[in-house]
Formats: C-alpha cells, structure tokens, sequence
C-alpha cells in the first residue's frame, strides 16, 4: 500500500541558524600556470634553438658531402684507368676470337668496323655468351 503525498508535512533541509561560515575562494583556487608573456618567450626561445641546431647539422652535413665529393674526384682517375684496362683485355680476346672464327672469310679485316660512320665508337665487348664456357 503507498502513502499519499498530502499525508505528511513535507520536510526540507535548511542552513543553520546565522547561516554557514563564510569561505576564502581565493586561497583555495590554485594559480592558472604561466602567464601568456612567459608561454609566447618559452615557445620563441625552443624555436629559435631548434632552427640553432637545424642550421649546424646543415653545416656539418654539406662539409660531409663536400669530403665525400673531393674522395670521389680524386678516385675518379683511378676507377676510368682499371675500367680502361678491362675494356683493353675483353678487346683483346674479342679480336682473337673474331680472328679465329672469321679466318676463312676472304678479305676481312680482323678489328674493323662494318658500319662507316667516321666515328669511333667502343664495342659492345661484354660476353654475350654467357652460357658457353
């Protein structure tokens, strides 16, 4: 069975008498953090330190290009006399073999170019034959 609501007086909290003490608001609420001024100098200052160190990695990796470049010009000499001297060796065999196999063609000429164009050109003189040892 439920009790009607206008049987009771109804019953309500209420502050003491004189009311509540008062409170101090401003010692309870902590400082907000910095002040804009002190945000906008920290933030200029990160950047300007990180452009800092983005300018002297950009220093030290152009000089280390530059080193790289100057061992490269200098073993450029080195490397075109050894591919030279291998280009020289495969001529070689390739005219002993083109002498070997064109021998009882008449009237060719071992080393000749069959195309006249007036230019020198250097042969194709890698192996072809890859697979006939």
């Amino acid at each position: 069975m439920s009790i009607r609501p206008s049987t009771f007086p109804p019953v309500q909290d209420m502050p003491p008498e004189g009311g509540f003490r008062k409170l101090d608001f401003r010692r309870l609420i902590p400082e907000r953090g910095p002040k804009g001024w002190q945000i906008w100098f920290g933030a200029s200052a990160a950047i300007m330190y990180g452009f800092y160190q983005i300018g002297k990695t950009n220093i030290g990796r152009n000089q280390q290009k530059l080193q790289e470049r100057k061992v490269r010009y200098a073993l450029a000499p080195v490397l075109q006399a050894e591919s030279d001297r291998e280009y020289l060796e495969r001529e070689l065999i390739n005219l002993k073999r083109e002498a070997e196999v064109m021998k009882e063609v008449p009237g060719w000429e071992v080393g000749k170019n069959p195309y006249f164009s007036g230019k020198w050109m250097p042969r194709a003189v890698n192996r072809l034959d890859r697979g006939i040892k």
